[in-house]
Formats: C-alpha cells, sequence, structure tokens
C-alpha cells in the first residue's frame, strides 16, 4: 500500500509546528517517527486480516481548496451528513466527536491528527485479534470504533491503528437458555459488538421480547455497555451491565476468550462498568430478554415566564417529585429549559419531557400524573401562572414504540456534558438549595437534560456473579442529570470559558448537592480532575489491579478511563497550550 493521504498530511502539521518527536522506546509511536512500523509490517498486516487494512479518507479534505481531494459538489454532501450520526457511524474512520481536527469548512485547518493512520474492517474474531497482536508487538496506539458515538473522543486518536467493529453483526434469540429463566428473564439474546440499539429493538419487538438498552438508535452496545449503560427501562430491570452473563472479547495478548462468573470472573466483573478500551475488546455479549411490554407513555410541558422566580422554584418542585414518581412507576426523560422558545413558540420556561409506565393502566397514570399537575396549578409558591399540558398514549409493544418515534440526536458539533447522579435526598430534602443551585449553574442559553433512569430497578439488580464494575453511585441514585454545553469550533477562548465554567462553577455546584454521588463516565467531562472518585468510585483500585493483570503494557488506553494517568500525554500542536485544559486532550497528543 502507499503512505496514507493522512500519514502525509500529519507529517505535514507536524513541520508546521514545529514539533519534531525524537524517536523514544518509552512512548507510543507517530507517523514520521523512527519507531512507526515499517510499510512491510503494515503490508504484513493488511494480508493476516484477508485485505481488510483501510487507508483513511481524507473526508473533509474536500471542502478545503488549498488540498489536491478540494471538490464542491462533495462538500456539499458531506455538510448536509456531518451531523447525522447514521452517516458517522456507518464511516470506518470519523468519529462522532473528533477534536475538531478537520471541519467541513475553507475557514478552518485541516489536521490529521483527529484521526487514525489505518483502520482495520474488523468482519471476523481473528481480524481483531490480528490487530490487537500488531498494535502489541509495534507499540502503535490501538483504538476501538464502533459507532464513534462517544462524547468524550475514546474512539478517536494521533496516528492510530483503528478497529473498526460496526461490521460484527447479528442477534441469535434462545428461550431455552437455563441461565435466563433462573433469573428473571424468559429468554437469553447474543448481540454481536457492531450492532446499535436501534436494530436491536426493531427485533426483539418482532419477538415480542424486551431488552435493556439506550435512548439513541444509534448507540452501540459496546462502549454503552462497558461504562454502564442506561436506559429507558433501566428503572424497571437494571442497567444495561446488570443484564450481561457471558461475553466474547480478545485481551491485550490477542487471545479469543468467553469470560462470565466462572471463567475469568475478575475480567467479566470489570467489563461490566470499568469503561470501554481499558481491559480487554468486546466481540458479543450474550444478555437477559423479558417479556414483551404494554403500557403508556405520558408526555408532559409546564410552562412559567421565561428565566423568572417562578420558573426556578417549578424546577425544584418538580425535582422533588421525581423520587416518588420513580417509585410509583415512571421512568423517562425531562428537560429544563429557562428559555424555550424553540419549544413553546414564546419566551417561556419549561419543564418538559416524556414518562414512560411499563405495565400500567391508563387509570394508574391518571392516579399518578394527575396530582402533580394540580399541585402545579395550586401552587402558592408560583407568583407567575403555570401553563399545565399533558398527553397520554398508549403501546402494545415498547420497544417497537420507542424505535418508531424516537430520533437519533445531532452529532458532529464541539460538544461537553456535565453529568451527576442525584439521590432521594439531594433532591427532596432543601428545595431552596436545589432552586439555587440550579439558577446559578445555568446562565442562558444552557439546559439540563435529566434522566429519570435509576431508583428500584437498579438499586436491587442482580448482576451474574453477584455484582459488577458499576459506579456504585447508580446504586443510590434516582435521577442522572446532563447539562450540554458546546461552542463554536476552533474558538479557543470560547471553549476554554466553557470548560472553565464547568470545573469551577457547575461541578462543585452539582457535588454539594450530592456530595457523596459521582457520575456517569460514558457521559463526562474527560477533563474533570476529581475522574476516579466521581467515574469509578471505591471500585477504582480493584479495576486498576485488573487493568495491569490483562493488560501489563498498556496496549488499550483512553480518557478518562482506568490508569490512562499511568501515562504521559504530550500535546501534538500548538493548538493545545494545555492538553488538560482543552478537555477532551486525546486527539492532539502523543502517549510516553
Amino acid at each position: 500500500m502507499t503512505p496514507p493521504f493522512w500519514t502525509v498530511l500529519l507529517l505535514c502539521s507536524v513541520l508546521v509546528y514545529g514539533h519534531v518527536a525524537s524517536p523514544q522506546f518509552s512512548c507510543k509511536p507517530l507517523p514520521g517517527e523512527r519507531l512507526w512500523p515499517s510499510e512491510n509490517q503494515w503490508q504484513a498486516l493488511n494480508r493476516s486480516t484477508s485485505g481488510r487494512l483501510l487507508v483513511p479518507k481524507a473526508l473533509c479534505a474536500v471542502c478545503h481548496p488549498d488540498l489536491q481531494l478540494y471538490n464542491n459538489a462533495s462538500c456539499a454532501a458531506l455538510k448536509s451528513n456531518w451531523t447525522n450520526s447514521l452517516w458517522q457511524e456507518s464511516n470506518a474512520w470519523t468519529s462522532m466527536y473528533n477534536d475538531e481536527t478537520c471541519l467541513p469548512s475553507a475557514r478552518t485547518p485541516c489536521s490529521a491528527v483527529g484521526y487514525p493512520a489505518y483502520v482495520i474492517e474488523a468482519r471476523t474474531t481473528a481480524d481483531v485479534q490480528a490487530g490487537v497482536i500488531f498494535a502489541q508487538n509495534t507499540g502503535a496506539r490501538l483504538i476501538v470504533k464502533g459507532t464513534g458515538h462517544d462524547v468524550s473522543g475514546r474512539s478517536a486518536g494521533a496516528g492510530a491503528l483503528s478497529i473498526w467493529t460496526h461490521l460484527l453483526q447479528g442477534i441469535t434469540i434462545n428461550r431455552e437458555d437455563p441461565v435466563a429463566t433462573k433469573s428473571d428473564g424468559v429468554a437469553s439474546v447474543k448481540l454481536e459488538a457492531g450492532m446499535v440499539w436501534g436494530d436491536v429493538y426493531k427485533e426483539m419487538a418482532k419477538a415480542n421480547l424486551t431488552v435493556i438498552g439506550g435512548a439513541d438508535p444509534h448507540v452501540g452496545i459496546g462502549g454503552w455497555v462497558q461504562g454502564a449503560g442506561h436506559g429507558p427501562l433501566s428503572s424497571l430491570y437494571g442497567l444495561g451491565a446488570d443484564q450481561v452473563w457471558e461475553m466474547e472479547v480478545v485481551t491485550a495478548d490477542g487471545q479469543y476468550r468467553v469470560i462470565n462468573p466462572n471463567s475469568q470472573s475478575d475480567l467479566f466483573w470489570a467489563m461490566r462498568g470499568g469503561g470501554p478500551l481499558t481491559f480487554a475488546i468486546m466481540l458479543s455479549m450474550t444478555v437477559k430478554a423479558y417479556p414483551k411490554l404494554a403500557g403508556y407513555e405520558y408526555g408532559f410541558q409546564f410552562n412559567t415566564t421565561a428565566s423568572s422566580d417562578t420558573f426556578w422554584r417549578l424546577v425544584a418542585h418538580f425535582s422533588s417529585r421525581l423520587p416518588t414518581l420513580n417509585d410509583q412507576g415512571a421512568m423517562g426523560y425531562y428537560y429544563l429549559e429557562q428559555d424555550a422558545r424553540l419549544v413553546t413558540r414564546s419566551a417561556s420556561g419549561a419543564v418538559y419531557g416524556t414518562c414512560i409506565f411499563p405495565n400500567k393502566s391508563k387509570s394508574e397514570v391518571d392516579a399518578i400524573t394527575k396530582p402533580l399537575e394540580a399541585s402545579l396549578r395550586a401552587a402558592s409558591w408560583a407568583v407567575d401562572p403555570i401553563y399545565v399540558g399533558s398527553k397520554t398514549t398508549k403501546f402494545d409493544n415498547f420497544l417497537g414504540f420507542w424505535a418508531a418515534t424516537n430520533a437519533p440526536e445531532s452529532v458532529g458539533t464541539s460538544t461537553r456534558y456535565v453529568p451527576w447522579l442525584f439521590d432521594r435526598p439531594s433532591l427532596e430534602q432543601n428545595l431552596t438549595k436545589l432552586e439555587s443551585v440550579f439558577r446559578e449553574s445555568t446562565p442562558l442559553p444552557w439546559i439540563w437534560v435529566g434522566h429519570l433512569v435509576a431508583g428500584a430497578g437498579v438499586a436491587n439488580a442482580r448482576p451474574a456473579g453477584g455484582s459488577d464494575a458499576v459506579l456504585p453511585a447508580w446504586r443510590r441514585a434516582y435521577a442522572h442529570l446532563v447539562q450540554v454545553r458546546t461552542w463554536t469550533p476552533l474558538n479557543i477562548s470560547e471553549e476554554h470559558e466553557e470548560t472553565t465554567a464547568i470545573r469551577d462553577r457547575v461541578q462543585p455546584a452539582l457535588r454539594s448537592l450530592a456530595p457523596t454521588s459521582g457520575a456517569y463516565a460514558n457521559e463526562g467531562d474527560p477533563s474533570n480532575p476529581n475522574w476516579k472518585a466521581e467515574y469509578f468510585g471505591t471500585n477504582y483500585e480493584q479495576l486498576l489491579e485488573i487493568k495491569k493483570k490483562w493488560d501489563p503494557h498498556g496496549v488499550f488506553w483512553c480518557k478518562p478511563c482506568v490508569g490512562f494517568d499511568e501515562w504521559d500525554i504530550e500535546p501534538l500542536d500548538n493548538i493545545q497550550e494545555n492538553v488538560n485544559d482543552r478537555g477532551i486532550g486525546q486527539d492532539h497528543i502523543r502517549l510516553c
């Protein structure tokens, strides 16, 4: 094969920025360095994968007139798809969040550092093994992409060999599995690593079965479950990691293994909640399935004057009712938006969302929701009027209903999530403090996205083997709340302003409400200085021991993942004055 375009472009970037790295045996080599694998080695890897070693295409180069691949028509097509998660997941070399290294705009620079040097289009277990063994033998950085739906950018990396698992497709249903019937299920379902939840839901609906999966139809199963995995039915049956009783994996030594409570139980424990791209590469997982679910969806919208005292009191009052609502059978998603003109078509503050009530009748749903509505209409604390609207919709098969009515989120943006898990005391005990924290940590135009996805189902889950590596704070939580922040691409000052606000104001405010809690690592801020305690909790030291046992040479690396700080992180170019301050910090770096 000829040297890939991105290799040439990366070398140009190094020359432009004046950072020519000297060869270091202790560093993961980058293109152009002395220890970078030779062309013969890449050719051998290509042969061992039956010609499935891909040279990444210069996708956004078609939008840059100064590059040879510029094409105006192709650029227009690219721009129309850039925020489409289906397009992003179907592409072998992009990720949905790539540190802004090459954007589809001629007004921005185009650099190779956010993309892998080569990609293995994995179609078999042997393909994955070949990639892992190559990385182990050469020291090349290894990344894994399923869909690339990762706000922390863990499926991107400078000069990396990427293993693309999206083509590992398949669903196998076993209604005779004795393990399923002994653990509250009616069947087992084996899911290959490349599946996305939307496709899984459609197949499960046809089979009149229910599995626990993610809310977004284009989220892949692999990174989701390894990070714990919440979804619209987690409050009923537990988190995604709690459903798994067996996995097929490739470990850092290149070996294929079947792991479960009776085989490599420590690795099996870590792979369920300890984070992706850390211990092994998942090829498949077998989960329990439940009968199809009928019930009701309750859509609600509570409006009042934008950014008013009444709005913030409404936020606190609604939040304080969440534990009881969840105990009564409500689960789902909600939004806290102080100026929701895109939703309400007027300048008003809104609390709105959708609650799912599986296994409930219409009269039962009304008995739960109507008292909440009445309390808002008659609220003595409301200075301004509160307008209450709701709609209840019946479903006969929840997964089919969800797959048909939920669209994927937009991607390709410069985004940071700020999550936190809230238990009952943090939501119920001090409404004045709750109101104050939300008000002070939510400047316009930012909003909160609430996930009522925990409660009794998560607290009482029975994972295979008795436990898994899920953050313990999940077991006490009711709500998972996320503030979403964005900035103009490549606007370093704006990005610095937002990331500084996250670390200095928003995260401390959330900790003040629930100081012993934590956050969902799959949606976490990768620059969080308290990442060990807040993303892994008391499990961290055990996870680190398992990491060192199964990956002693650091074949797998991502941030913020167990053991990532055992490596020195150096900026690759002058875009990052401070790797940790910029946040994601893993695309523009080299590891030593």
